[in-house]
This record gives C-alpha cells, sequence and structure tokens, in this order.
C-alpha cells in the first residue's frame, strides 16, 4: 500500500466533510425554521466526526491533514454561500442547494473508494463505506424533504 497516496485520498475526504461543516453552518444562519436547523446541526456533526476519524487515519499514517479546502474554486463556494445567504431563505431553495451539495458529497465518496481500492486498507475501506451510507442517509432526508414540498 502507498501511503502517501493513502494520505491523498483521505485529505481528499477531509476536504469534503470540511466544505459539509462550513455549508451546514451557512444554512443554520440563513434559515428560521428549528426542523431544519436541527438537521442541519446533526449533519454538521455527522462531518465533524467524519472530519475526526479521518485525520485520526492520516495521523497514523505519518502524514498531515488538511486544514484548508481547496478542492471547490473559490466562485463555487462563493456561490453555495451566496444562494444561501441571500437566495435561500425560501425552505425549497435551501433544500434543493443542500440536495446537491449532498449528492456531490456522496459521488465524491463513491469516486474515491472505486478509483483508490489499491491504496485503501480493508478496514479503511469499510469505515469509508459507512461514512459513505450515512451521507447517503443525508441525502434522502434533504430529499424527502423537498419532494414534501412539492405534494
Amino acid at each position: 500500500m502507498n501511503k502517501e497516496k493513502s494520505i491523498v485520498v483521505l485529505n481528499n475526504l477531509i476536504e469534503i466533510n470540511t466544505e459539509r461543516i462550513e455549508i451546514y453552518k451557512t444554512a443554520k444562519k440563513v434559515t428560521e425554521e428549528h426542523d431544519l436547523k436541527d438537521l442541519f446541526a446533526e449533519f454538521e456533526e455527522t462531518s465533524t466526526i467524519f472530519k475526526l476519524e479521518l485525520v485520526e487515519e492520516v495521523q497514523k499514517m505519518g502524514g498531515v491533514p488538511v486544514h484548508v479546502v481547496k478542492r471547490n474554486s473559490l466562485f463555487s463556494r462563493f456561490w453555495i454561500n451566496f444562494k444561501l445567504t441571500v437566495g435561500g431563505k425560501d425552505r425549497e431553495d435551501i433544500l434543493n442547494t443542500l440536495e446537491y451539495n449532498e449528492f456531490v458529497a456522496i459521488k465524491s465518496y463513491k469516486d474515491t473508494l472505486s478509483n483508490n481500492l489499491d491504496y485503501l486498507t480493508a478496514e479503511l475501506h469499510i469505515r469509508l463505506k459507512s461514512q459513505q451510507i450515512m451521507l447517503t442517509k443525508h441525502h434522502d432526508k434533504v430529499k424527502k424533504l423537498g419532494d414534501l414540498m412539492l405534494s
């Protein structure tokens, strides 16, 4: 197993979770609805736990965990924050924006798992798959809430 490549893979997932943490912090600020604030706090907490687990794995391998999100361009991050703060006070807009964000996070996990099997131990693969499953549950919750708006 190539430890350097493993560290890069894990740092990419740390970035995804850091991004989710920031997005859900912003989402909690822009909504007045307590059910959404609670849901977003739950999602933020989940990504905080995932991030800590990933940081621990990187450190075990002798690597340095990434502390700055660089995956998304400044424009992309600005657009998400702009949509949430300016145009996103509407429940449906918030849920649509966050459903897309969850989709991107899940896809990143899937791609990471399928493209980097040689760089992940079986134990680590199981842990990451478990995180991916939880992110899928988060996506499904947001999608269900959005779908209820259409009823």
